[in-house]
């Protein structure tokens, strides 16, 4: 068995962020457009130096639309040898094997029905109903949720018990190699041996 796993595309991390880079790309167009005129002095308005405003805001827009073509393809989960991975372009999320206590196949548009969620919601999740998930149960998050939630959307988060959904193309690969990971883990620490404290026949024989 290899000591990593395959990297599994974590696909509502991707759709999450690729659904802006339209919107990213048409600010910036219109902003370092509109600083393009001001700087040619085709129009007075705005007037130095609010017109610099205009470039920041168009390279800042600019960057997004980059992070929205290259941060979808860093976003994936992976079975290591003692943790499974989740990495996102700017967090990567360490869970230990220790807090696993089962994988299970979930059905995403009964744990989310479309008629309860908010439009946005639903056209995010849109692209995943009918699919089968994988629901990992753990002892506790590896980090408190309100931190978590600065990283990954709600949707990552198990609604019935504490767990993670990930939504990857193939979750029953992805399940079994999380599992054989884990069990040889635990293989692990049971083949370990125990510490002995001092042999009291030794400080006798030795009287």
């Amino acid at each position: 068995m290899k000591e990593t796993g395959d990297r599994f595309a974590l696909l509502l991390y991707r759709r999450a962020i690729s659904r802006h880079r339209g919107t990213a790309i048409t600010l910036a167009i219109l902003l370092l457009g509109l600083w393009y005129v001001v700087s040619r002095g085709l129009t007075d308005w705005p007037l130095p130096p609010a017109d610099a405003w205009l470039l920041a805001g168009g390279f800042v827009s600019l960057a997004y639309a980059l992070f929205t073509l290259v941060g979808p393809g860093l976003a994936y989960a992976q079975p290591r040898q003692d943790h499974l991975r989740l990495q996102t372009p700017i967090y990567r999320l360490k869970i230990s094997y220790r807090r696993v206590q089962a994988t299970r196949p979930v059905d995403l548009a009964r744990t989310f029905p479309p008629s309860s969620l908010r439009a946005s919601d639903r056209e995010l999740l849109a692209p995943f109903f009918g699919r089968t998930v994988l629901g990992i149960d753990l002892t506790e998050l590896p980090l408190p949720r309100g931190l978590l939630n600065l990283f990954l959307s709600r949707f990552f988060f198990a609604p019935d018990q504490t767990g993670l959904l990930l939504i990857v193309n193939d979750w029953m690969a992805l399940s079994q190699q999380l599992g054989v990971r884990v069990d040889a883990w635990r293989q692990g620490r049971q083949d370990r041996p125990q510490r002995r404290g001092p042999d009291a026949g030794h400080f006798l024989d030795e009287g």
